[in-house]
């Protein structure tokens, strides 16, 4: 199992190009970039879950770490797997 650092290590290490397309493809299709951040990890070496994925996305968008990208509304719904979810930052 993956640990939240051992993830944002693996984020931080994908160009910021694909982690736009990541974004973009968030909030057309959250499952499918889900799916693609699951299979990322497994070509660096990481194996991790979905699920595992949308918790570590969770924790970070907590933690205000998404300076970066503006989630909106249906990313956050995609992360929070539909619960209720804090408002994006103005």
């Amino acid at each position: 199992m993956a640990t939240l650092e051992e993830f944002k290590a693996m984020r931080d290490a994908v160009p910021m190009s694909v982690q736009g397309e990541l974004f973009k493809l968030m909030t057309s299709d959250p499952d499918a970039s889900i799916q693609r951040m699951v299979e990322i990890a497994a070509e660096k070496g990481m194996t991790v879950t979905s699920e595992e994925v949308r918790e570590f996305l969770r924790q970070m968008d907590d933690d205000d770490e998404f300076d970066d990208f503006e989630l909106d509304a249906v990313a956050l719904a995609a992360i929070a797997g539909g619960a209720k979810f804090k408002e994006p930052h103005c």
